[in-house]
């Protein structure tokens, strides 16, 4: 397997988590997916506002983003 699949795989498993976290649609789920391909996922947080997402999966992948930053600040120990 080489690195691009490897990726993708990954990046299907974070929007499978993310879907059942916020209940997506699969057409919100392959707008991230494509995202996640496109700039990573670091990158797709930190330019949230920029993606063509509903208002409400917006405010809620801010939560998530919000979660995760406090998890990088304190070196993963919560």
């Amino acid at each position: 397997m080489n690195l691009k699949e490897t990726r993708n795989m990954e990046y299907s498993k974070c929007v499978n988590l993310l879907a059942k976290l916020i209940d997506l649609d699969d057409n919100t789920k392959e707008k991230i997916f494509k995202c996640f391909q496109c700039m990573g996922i670091k990158n797709f947080f930190i330019n949230l506002e920029s993606v063509d997402l509903p208002l409400e999966t917006c405010e809620k992948l801010k939560s998530i983003k919000s979660v995760i930053e406090v998890f990088d600040e304190e070196g993963g120990q919560a």
